[in-house]
Protein backbone atom coordinates (compact mmCIF):
# COMPACT_ATOMS: atom_id res chain seq x y z
CA UNK A 1 0.00 0.00 0.00
CA UNK A 2 1.39 3.41 -0.92
CA UNK A 3 2.01 5.97 1.82
CA UNK A 4 -0.71 8.24 0.37
CA UNK A 5 -3.26 5.39 0.25
CA UNK A 6 -2.29 4.31 3.76
CA UNK A 7 -2.68 7.87 5.09
CA UNK A 8 -6.08 8.12 3.40
CA UNK A 9 -7.22 4.80 4.87
CA UNK A 10 -6.08 5.78 8.37
CA UNK A 11 -7.78 9.18 8.19
CA UNK A 12 -11.04 7.67 6.92
CA UNK A 13 -11.07 5.19 9.82
CA UNK A 14 -10.48 7.98 12.33
CA UNK A 15 -13.23 10.12 10.76
CA UNK A 16 -15.69 7.22 11.04
CA UNK A 17 -14.66 6.60 14.65
CA UNK A 18 -15.29 10.25 15.45
CA UNK A 19 -11.89 11.71 16.26
CA UNK A 20 -11.93 15.44 15.45
CA UNK A 21 -9.11 16.53 13.15
CA UNK A 22 -8.69 19.62 15.32
CA UNK A 23 -7.18 17.52 18.13
CA UNK A 24 -3.42 17.06 18.28
CA UNK A 25 -4.13 13.45 19.17
CA UNK A 26 -5.54 12.92 15.66
CA UNK A 27 -2.10 13.67 14.20
CA UNK A 28 -0.29 11.55 16.77
CA UNK A 29 -2.63 8.57 16.30
CA UNK A 30 -2.16 8.78 12.53
CA UNK A 31 1.63 8.82 13.01
CA UNK A 32 1.43 5.94 15.50
CA UNK A 33 -0.59 3.78 13.10
CA UNK A 34 1.79 4.58 10.23
CA UNK A 35 4.82 3.64 12.33
CA UNK A 36 3.22 0.42 13.62
CA UNK A 37 2.11 -0.54 10.13
CA UNK A 38 5.60 -0.03 8.68
CA UNK A 39 7.51 -1.36 11.70
CA UNK A 40 5.29 -3.88 13.55
CA UNK A 41 7.71 -4.16 16.48
CA UNK A 42 6.42 -0.76 17.65
CA UNK A 43 3.13 -2.48 18.57
CA UNK A 44 5.00 -4.14 21.44
CA UNK A 45 6.89 -0.99 22.51
CA UNK A 46 4.17 1.65 22.65
CA UNK A 47 5.40 3.44 25.77
CA UNK A 48 9.14 2.91 25.45
CA UNK A 49 9.51 3.10 21.67
CA UNK A 50 6.53 4.55 19.83
CA UNK A 51 5.69 7.58 22.01
CA UNK A 52 9.32 8.75 22.20
CA UNK A 53 9.72 8.38 18.41
CA UNK A 54 6.59 10.45 17.74
CA UNK A 55 7.63 12.99 20.38
CA UNK A 56 11.06 13.40 18.80
CA UNK A 57 9.48 13.95 15.37
CA UNK A 58 7.21 16.65 16.78
CA UNK A 59 9.51 18.37 19.25
CA UNK A 60 7.53 17.39 22.35
CA UNK A 61 7.62 14.78 25.12
CA UNK A 62 6.45 11.18 25.13
CA UNK A 63 4.03 11.93 27.99
CA UNK A 64 2.39 14.72 25.96
CA UNK A 65 2.01 12.38 23.00
CA UNK A 66 0.45 9.73 25.25
CA UNK A 67 -1.93 12.26 26.81
CA UNK A 68 -3.01 13.74 23.45
CA UNK A 69 -3.76 10.26 22.09
CA UNK A 70 -5.69 9.32 25.24
CA UNK A 71 -7.71 12.53 25.03
CA UNK A 72 -8.57 11.93 21.35
CA UNK A 73 -9.77 8.41 22.16
CA UNK A 74 -11.85 9.72 25.08
CA UNK A 75 -13.47 12.35 22.83
CA UNK A 76 -14.27 9.71 20.20
CA UNK A 77 -15.83 7.49 22.86
CA UNK A 78 -17.95 10.33 24.21
CA UNK A 79 -19.03 11.88 20.88
CA UNK A 80 -18.65 9.09 18.36
CA UNK A 81 -21.35 6.78 17.06
CA UNK A 82 -21.57 3.90 19.55
CA UNK A 83 -22.69 1.38 16.92
CA UNK A 84 -19.66 2.16 14.76
CA UNK A 85 -17.34 1.93 17.76
CA UNK A 86 -18.84 -1.43 18.74
CA UNK A 87 -18.60 -2.68 15.15
CA UNK A 88 -14.89 -1.83 15.05
CA UNK A 89 -13.82 -2.71 18.59
CA UNK A 90 -16.52 -5.18 19.61
CA UNK A 91 -15.68 -7.16 22.72
CA UNK A 92 -12.01 -6.24 22.71
CA UNK A 93 -12.72 -3.29 25.01
CA UNK A 94 -12.93 -3.75 28.77
CA UNK A 95 -16.51 -3.07 29.93
CA UNK A 96 -15.17 -1.54 33.17
CA UNK A 97 -13.09 1.08 31.39
CA UNK A 98 -15.58 1.73 28.64
CA UNK A 99 -12.97 2.61 26.06
CA UNK A 100 -9.83 0.98 24.70
CA UNK A 101 -6.40 1.84 26.01
CA UNK A 102 -4.11 3.75 23.67
CA UNK A 103 -2.27 0.53 22.84
CA UNK A 104 -5.49 -1.39 22.16
CA UNK A 105 -6.81 1.42 19.97
CA UNK A 106 -3.64 1.79 17.89
CA UNK A 107 -2.98 -1.93 17.44
CA UNK A 108 -6.62 -2.68 16.60
CA UNK A 109 -6.62 -0.10 13.80
CA UNK A 110 -3.28 -1.38 12.49
CA UNK A 111 -4.65 -4.93 12.41
CA UNK A 112 -7.88 -3.82 10.71
CA UNK A 113 -5.86 -2.08 8.00
CA UNK A 114 -3.67 -5.18 7.61
CA UNK A 115 -6.77 -7.39 7.26
CA UNK A 116 -8.38 -5.08 4.73
CA UNK A 117 -5.20 -5.06 2.67
CA UNK A 118 -4.94 -8.85 2.84
CA UNK A 119 -8.59 -9.22 1.77
CA UNK A 120 -8.01 -6.77 -1.08
CA UNK A 121 -4.94 -8.71 -2.25
CA UNK A 122 -6.86 -12.00 -2.07
CA UNK A 123 -9.78 -10.60 -4.10
CA UNK A 124 -7.32 -9.22 -6.69
CA UNK A 125 -5.67 -12.66 -6.83
CA UNK A 126 -9.04 -14.39 -7.40
CA UNK A 127 -9.93 -11.96 -10.18
CA UNK A 128 -6.58 -12.63 -11.83
CA UNK A 129 -7.23 -16.38 -11.87
CA UNK A 130 -10.71 -16.09 -13.38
Amino acid sequence: MTKTKLNETICKKMFVIGIPTSLLGFKYIREAILKCYKEPEYKYQITKGLYPAIAKQNGTTASRVERAIRHAIEVAWLRGDQKTLNDIFGYTVSPEKGRPTNSEFITMLVELINLEELNHLESDDKEGRE
